[in-house]
């Protein structure tokens, strides 16, 4: 009769404790994945553009994927330097960075380069960087890359920055390239790539003035904390939405990525300059 009673009580405990464990499994398998991305334009806007992709990954991964960011460009780095994103989509500089200082892994790179451009009004009569003398121009915050392409580029032209041209630091590309829509700036520096992301409205109403430089784009990093295999079977989702379905072709046409591809060691090591420049800035707190 005891030994039957214990034999009961024993069940109970092992039915308590699958129930606690597979209720774990459970919410873990709710648990969302959450995937930062650089805050390049709007939260609106990155949460819109990247729909597609996130839709996507929710059905391949079977769990809810958020895409988060960060206020401004800054802080996001620093989250990521922290390792608080399991996955990141971000610059190339800020990429190169977080592979050297935190150890994230690199994984994917769109397949086409990112061309730096300076924009107009499409009724402007500039013609020329060097017509910006005594010009207003709009730039991202001073941590970006298209923001360092454009600086140098005025420079080259004999243009230092807060002497021959006043600069206006805005919080985004979106603002940057309004600010010369509403005419408070006469040119802005932004990528064509993310100028091709903005609202119609928008693209159609400025033109290029010049091309500020041409650099590796958009990047994709795994935290060194996330094991190899997830690593691998991630990689390979992103690669069959990029180029095995109809809402990933277009979702990397919208972008101007024309696909994705694993971005090689060379490619990385020739970022390095302008991670020179971000760490400098980085330590300025800019």
């Amino acid at each position: 009769m005891i030994g039957s009673q214990v034999g009961k009580f024993v069940m109970r405990l092992l039915a308590v404790f699958m129930f606690v464990v597979l209720s774990a499994q459970a919410a873990n398998a709710e648990e969302p994945l959450e995937i930062g991305i650089w805050p390049y334009m709007s939260t609106r806007a990155l949460i819109e553009t990247y729909h597609p992709m996130q839709v996507y990954l929710e059905r391949r991964l079977h769990r809810p994927v958020l895409f988060v960011t960060a206020s401004d460009q800054k802080t996001f780095v620093e989250r990521t330097q922290k390792g608080e994103y399991r996955f990141v989509v971000t610059a190339p500089h800020f990429a190169r960075l977080a592979q050297m200082d935190a150890g994230y892994v690199p994984m994917l790179r769109a397949k086409r380069n990112n061309v730096g451009v300076f924009v107009v009004d499409r009724n402007s009569t500039l013609h020329s960087i060097d017509e910006l003398r005594g010009k207003t121009v709009s730039l991202t915050v001073r941590i970006t890359l298209t923001t360092m392409l454009g600086l140098q580029s005025l420079r080259d032209y004999g243009l230092e920055p807060g002497r021959d041209v006043t600069v206006h630091y805005s919080i985004s590309h979106n603002s940057a390239v309004l600010a010369v829509l509403r005419g408070e700036s006469a040119a802005a520096a932004t990528s064509l790539t993310i100028l091709g992301q903005m609202p119609d409205n928008v693209k159609n109403s400025v033109k290029v003035l010049a091309i500020t430089g041409e650099v590796t784009p958009v990047m994709y990093l795994a935290n060194p904390q996330v094991p190899e295999q997830e690593i691998h079977d991630m990689t390979q989702i992103l690669l069959d939405f990029a180029g095995r379905t109809p809402e990933g072709v277009q979702f990397m046409s919208d972008l101007g990525y024309q696909g994705l591809r694993p971005p090689t060691d060379v490619e990385m090591q020739r970022i390095d300059p302008y991670v020179v420049e971000l760490r400098k800035l980085l330590e300025q707190g800019q």
